[in-house]
């Protein structure tokens, strides 16, 4: 797993605002394109009992997205990104209001920055993934579709929660907040299925909020399920190392 305090910071551009949004998480049954799985409109008005003025700017992410020939028409295929494209505040607490959740509105420039930030570490994960698994690509994959799967645990999160039960000394009681399931495209035109769980951490030394991303290709083939064995015997290894290593003696 990977750890990472909102203390980072990242800079991406706006879009203007008549470019509709692309964003790569879609929860619910909204109404969506069934090839990327986004909302097929989300509006920048205010509700009718909305009190703060929320910003309509969105940001660019540095995730490329996979254009299908449907999406030829799509007005944002005719702006200068064809990368994934986030919400505006606006949009945000529109469609968690359209869901039925009260937010406070003087809360939503900090969701979607946290909502930003947790998708562009996820893709940094798939990048040094796909890096061991595809070490030969002479082009970066992009990303197809989201799947957002809350309610639906995967075998891992299970797992970790079947030994925190079982060995609490050794493993904290931790439950994943969010599940994505992402379809990366290679170059190749091959679809190699990632699966997303994120916990909520400690805090960091200054208070910063931080999260725990665990990022890995699905066992939907032979080569992921040898490159996770992989991975999981190394990350044994580390930690046992690190435990057995004696403490350094600061007395005089």
């Amino acid at each position: 797993m990977t750890s990472c305090p909102m203390s980072k910071h990242h800079s991406d551009p706006s879009l203007p605002d008549h470019i509709p949004a692309k964003c790569p998480v879609a929860h619910g049954s909204d109404a969506v394109n069934p090839l990327n799985n986004v909302p097929l409109s989300l509006s920048q008005s205010p509700t009718p009992s909305q009190q703060t003025i929320l910003s309509t700017k969105r940001k660019i992410s540095s995730i490329p997205r996979a254009i299908s020939s449907d999406e030829a028409s799509d007005s944002l295929n005719q702006s200068s990104s064809s990368n994934w494209v986030y919400p505006s505040p606006q949009q945000f607490f529109n469609a968690l209001s359209r869901k039925g959740y009260q937010m406070p509105e003087d809360q939503m420039a900090a969701m979607v920055q946290l909502h930003n930030f947790l998708n562009e570490e996820a893709w940094i994960e798939v990048l040094e993934w796909e890096r061991r698994l595809n070490p030969n690509s002479t082009s970066a994959p992009q990303l197809a579709q989201i799947s957002g799967k809350p309610k639906e645990l995967t075998y891992k999160a299970r797992a970790i929660q079947w030994a925190s039960w079982m060995m609490p000394s050794r493993f904290p009681q931790r439950r994943p907040f969010d599940r994505h399931d992402w379809m990366v495209l290679r170059e190749t035109g091959e679809l190699i299925r990632y699966v997303i769980d994120y916990y909520k951490d400690e805090p960091d030394e200054e208070g910063n909020p931080a999260f725990l991303l665990d990022v890995r290709p699905a066992s939907d083939s032979l080569s992921s399920i040898q490159a996770k064995g992989k991975r999981m015997i190394v990350e044994l290894w580390s930690s046992f190392g690190a435990s057995e290593k004696p403490s350094k003696d600061t007395s005089s």
